[in-house]
């Protein structure tokens, strides 16, 4: 259930940060009030919150509080130290955090522009399983100058007054979230709205243009581009088109890149990957299998249950339903999980699934560089995965001459 001002309020610890953003939007408190960081304390905010009187005041600061814990979970909690790395400030206020929420309210606080950013990486991790896939046959450093993403946003903005009579103006950020993978994030001025609005206690029809968000993500190891963009194709090649000429400097016929399509039969017999316990993880189940029978006409979807005690489902198909296993049946999808050891004072095991099909789906985005690393290296050894097919495959390295030409390159 989506959280209350109230839940956040009850959730912050009192301290010098919360002070600092509840005086700062002059919420009405006793003199001499003591800022204990006590569950009292807490209660009494929340009242005088309740209480406050100038409602378009109350209104602000409960907005700019709901703003301010958005990336408040395990996934904010990755882009936020992302977000911050080269900030030894910002790194060593994030690590004295109590919790996830209370480390994206004090980013919030201290650092907007950190947690800006930061938002940003959260949009395209949250998105990322729609993104598409291209192949400009570009290995480049980006030219990140002001020049070039003068002419990116021109561009962008003229292909949105072209097609939707809107975009008057467009701001875009390139960042180098990792060695050699950049990321642009761009925002648009979308068609003007008149929307139905309440302004403190009054309804009011107020005028508004909302925000067109895409995204891209550039490998310069690969030359590959990923785009996270509403409105199909058109729109995905517009954004692909404007990237390669302004900011890579050369105009590209780029490929869409297809999902290979995996041979996952070798998972009849499990899943043994044995670099997996020398990662730190104490056990692999192969959790679930999904088969399809030789003439397409019956599907079955297996998966090992709690009370299995962690076997694996081929082992458990060996048993009960070996048919299908013997066969000719075709293995579709799979789940594996691994698990890491209890944490101290904790008896359930942290799990790290795998999902995999046949048509070369994978839940590897959702998973910080490092661990999907460690997740393709076990899917090559077994022979799911071929090294070329790796998120994180780099081949030759890019070239370092000056961005500033613009020759035609095929495929």
């Amino acid at each position: 259930m989506k959280k209350t001002f109230v839940d956040v309020l009850l959730e912050l610890p009192v301290d010098a940060t919360l002070r600092e953003f509840l005086t700062s939007h002059h919420l009405p408190v006793p003199d001499g009030f003591a800022w204990d960081d006590a569950p009292e304390t807490s209660q009494f905010l929340v009242e005088a919150v309740k209480v406050w009187p100038d409602i378009a005041a109350r209104d602000r600061m409960t907005a700019n509080l709901m703003a301010s814990v958005q990336l408040g979970d395990s996934a904010g909690k990755q882009v936020m130290f992302e977000a911050v790395v080269g900030n030894g400030a910002a790194l060593a206020g994030l690590m004295l955090c109590q919790s996830d929420i209370h480390r994206s309210f004090w980013l919030y606080v201290h650092h907007k522009a950190l947690f800006e950013k930061a938002v940003d990486f959260d949009f395209w991790e949250r998105h990322g399983a729609k993104t598409q896939q291209y192949d400009l046959g570009v290995k480049r450093v980006p030219n990140e100058t002001s020049t070039a993403m003068t002419g990116l946003h021109h561009a962008i903005s003229a292909f949105y007054k072209r097609e939707l009579q809107c975009g008057d103006s467009s701001v875009g950020y390139l960042v180098e979230r990792s060695p050699g993978v950049f990321l642009l994030t761009v925002h648009v001025k979308d068609m003007a709205m008149l929307r139905l609005e309440f302004e403190g206690s009054a309804l009011k029809r107020r005028v508004g243009n909302p925000n067109i968000h895409m995204a891209l993500e550039y490998s310069q190891f690969t030359g590959v581009v990923r785009t996270l963009v509403r409105g199909g194709y058109k729109y995905q090649q517009m954004l692909v088109d404007a990237f390669a000429e302004h900011v890579l400097g050369v105009q590209v016929n780029a490929q869409k890149i297809r999902p290979p399509t995996l041979d996952l039969s070798m998972l009849r017999t499990g899943f043994d990957a044995p670099k997996a316990f020398e990662d730190g993880f104490v056990m692999v189940q192969l959790k679930a299998l999904t088969l399809l029978s030789p003439d397409g006409a019956l599907k079955i979807e297996c998966t090992a249950m709690q009370s299995s005690q962690q076997r694996s489902v081929h082992e458990l198909l060996k048993e009960m339903l070996p048919g299908p296993l013997e066969g000719q049946w075709m293995v579709t999808a799979a789940l594996i999980n691994l698990y890491y050891p209890p944490e101290p004072g904790r008896t359930r095991a942290k799990v790290v699934p795998i999902e995999v099909t046949s048509k070369g789906r994978l839940n590897l985005h959702k998973f910080d560089p490092r661990m999907q690393t460690q997740l393709e290296s076990y899917l090559v050894s077994v022979g799911i995965l071929q090294k070329s097919q790796t998120l994180n495959v780099q081949e030759i390295p890019p070239e370092t001459s000056a961005v500033n030409s613009t020759p035609v390159i095929e495929g």
